[in-house]
């Protein structure tokens, strides 16, 4: 019995130690995803913003045209980069315009 036993532990142990690189290996790789993924996240949000900041280009009238006024703009350029600003430039602009109707109600 004494050799089934040793013979059994000595297997045990030996499935421990090759499992052991596994599961930090895989740990590893877990992380390299999740590293890449943000990567990809922050290239993908400095393209947004960069192809945002395009609209600082524009002039005053051009940003008329399309209801924003150069601070919604750059309101918009400030805010994180996880914020996506050509959303939160529509947003920015609705509260300026809301903003100048009640004061013309008053």
């Amino acid at each position: 019995m004494s050799t089934y036993q040793d013979s059994l532990s000595n297997c045990c142990e030996a499935v421990a130690r090759t499992e052991q690189p596994t599961g930090i290996l895989t740990g590893l790789r877990a992380l390299f995803v999740r590293v890449r993924n943000e990567l990809r996240t922050r290239a993908e949000q400095r393209q947004r913003r960069s192809l945002f900041l395009n609209v600082e280009r524009l002039d005053d009238r051009t940003l008329d045209d399309i209801g924003l006024t150069r601070s919604d703009v750059a309101v918009a350029a400030n805010l994180p980069l996880e914020v996506n600003a050509s959303l939160a430039v529509r947003e920015i602009a609705a509260q300026r315009r809301a903003g100048e109707r009640r004061m013309r109600r008053r």
